[in-house]
């Protein structure tokens, strides 16, 4: 017997245990022209059960994805150092600042030092609050606001001299170059997490259109109206799991009615997958490109003086990478990419059985 005849033969044995049999299809009356050939019966309950397994892949994949689109331990780690009271990239902010201020203070007679560097303080903590420090940067008030506060002591204070002022600037202002490279790159990142999860709702609209497709198909009494608004998951264990199909294909041969599968079925799930290996190789690239940026503005740290704790960087540096490689590798593993697509495999395979 050749491969092509055994592979037919553990179809309708599939076929059969599953219930879907010559019968289960019915007919509209006993002419032979309305007969549906027992091998169109095996290859259709093939294409459903297959499709059926291909969507329970993809609704995994997407809601791993959907996980992985946050990615938080990363995120929270890069973000952390827009902090001005972290030492993450090797120093503070707020410690470099209040030493800038010092010989300025110490020239102060009318001024009362303690509640200016308060203040001082102040102001950077202000910086500082909201999601994740992102509002942190030079593009923040916070920058022109000390500048504005800086400059009116010196004003206020005789002997505190233009000089003195630009000391202060130069001093710090590397500084604050620094914290908005890091702001500029994980505002960047924030942006492409939006849009990555603007095109992760399409699919998800695109999945779901699928399965009500199909339950409108299986069930005849269910109206799409009546559905529409389940999740996928509600909608796939009520309507579209192995159970639900093969108890339906039961009420349907007692009705004489027949299940036809869509014509586009294949080109939908195909388009399904690779709109998901599309989205995550993106999705790769944005972390990808956040990840050097972060890493190269780490590396310049390094070399804004004597008071950057190289070590400290160093630490970063790991810290950051061991992230990256950390979730990177569980990316791959949890997104299931290898089933869906062999899922995938499986359908194409039940639909090029009709070509035989």
């Amino acid at each position: 017997m050749s491969a092509k005849h055994v592979s037919l033969v553990a179809i309708f044995i599939l076929a059969h245990l599953l219930g879907f049999n010559q019968s289960n299809y019915g007919h509209h009356n006993k002419t032979g022209s309305d007969t549906i050939p027992d091998k169109q019966v095996a290859v259709v309950a093939r294409q459903f059960i297959s499709t059926i397994d291909f969507l329970d892949a993809s609704i995994n994949s997407i809601n791993s994805f959907n996980s992985l689109l946050k990615k938080e331990a990363y995120r929270i780690k890069i973000t952390s150092f827009n902090n001005p009271t972290s030492s993450g990239m090797g120093f503070s902010l707020e410690q470099e600042i209040q030493a800038a201020l010092k010989p300025l203070l110490e020239k102060s007679r009318n001024t009362n030092t303690q509640k200016f560097s308060s203040i001082v303080s102040s102001i950077l903590g202000s910086g500082a609050k909201g999601s994740l420090v992102k509002s942190f940067s030079m593009a923040s008030p916070v920058f022109p606001t000390l500048l504005s506060l800086v400059g009116s002591l010196t004003i206020q204070e005789k002997k505190i001299t233009r000089q003195d002022l630009d000391s202060f600037i130069n001093n710090t202002q590397k500084y604050f170059v620094q914290y908005e490279k890091l702001h500029a790159a994980n505002n960047l990142l924030d942006q492409n997490i939006d849009r990555l999860n603007g095109l992760m709702r399409n699919i998800q609209f695109d999945a779901k259109e699928y399965m009500l497709d199909l339950t409108a198909i299986i069930y005849k009494d269910v109206q799409r109206a009546n559905i529409k608004n389940l999740s996928n998951e509600e909608l796939f264990l009520k309507y579209l799991d192995r159970q639900k199909i093969q108890e339906q294909w039961s009420i349907r041969k007692q009705a004489s009615e027949d299940i036809r599968y869509p014509s586009d079925g294949l080109k939908t799930a195909k388009e399904l997958a690779n709109s998901l290996q599309k989205l995550f190789n993106d999705y790769q690239k944005v972390y990808s490109e956040n990840y050097q940026q972060i890493r190269t503005i780490l590396m310049e740290a390094k070399n804004l003086g004597k008071a950057v704790n190289v070590q400290q960087v160093n630490t970063s540096l790991k810290e950051v990478e061991a992230l990256y490689n950390e979730s990177k590798t569980s990316d791959n593993l949890s997104l299931r990419f290898t089933t869906l697509f062999e899922r995938l495999k499986n359908l194409t395979a039940a639909e090029q059985l009709l070509t035989w």
